[in-house]
């Protein structure tokens, strides 16, 4: 077979085409792979604080039963990293000190029918640890991840002192 003038040239460039279009590839796949490891990691974390601020309610709870039945129903209370529960003030605990990227809040739930039946209803605690990253969509809501941690609690839950 003859070759034509200019056959070479354009081997050339299909080849190095061939190339760019690999290594676009790869790159794509690495990023991919990282982003979803960094969401892991973060989903692991906001599990762990979750975690740390039910902690932090169970001895609340333990502490004192009565102001622990006193919290309001359906009411957000903003965790920061001192974990003390502090009053909702309407933006989302943006205005508490948040740990890292993420805010943690608890709603208490009295009686609920969730966590018991007919006079031995407990209270439901939700915590919720929200966080935002790079996949989040531009929108009112910064934080579109969430994990929520939920348990029940009653006064017959309460450890006894010896």
């Amino acid at each position: 077979m003859k070759k034509q003038k200019g056959q070479a040239l354009l081997e050339i460039l299909l080849a190095f085409s061939v190339s760019i279009l690999v290594l676009s590839a790869i790159v794509i796949a690495v990023a991919g792979s990282l982003s979803n490891a960094q969401y892991t990691k973060n989903q692991s974390l906001a599990n762990s604080y979750a975690q740390e601020g039910m902690a932090v309610v169970r001895q609340i709870r333990d502490s004192n039963w009565k102001d622990f039945s006193l919290a309001l129903s359906d009411v957000y209370y903003c965790l920061g990293p001192s974990n003390v529960l502090a009053d909702y003030d309407g933006l989302e605990c943006r205005n508490i000190d948040n740990v890292g990227i993420f805010t943690r809040k608890a709603t208490f739930k009295q009686e609920s029918s969730d966590c018991g039946s007919g006079g031995s209803k407990g209270t439901m605690v939700n915590i919720i640890v929200s966080w935002s990253d790079s996949k989040c969509p531009i929108t009112d809501n910064i934080y579109c991840h969430n994990v929520n941690l939920i348990s029940c609690f009653s006064n017959l839950d309460q450890r006894k002192e010896p």
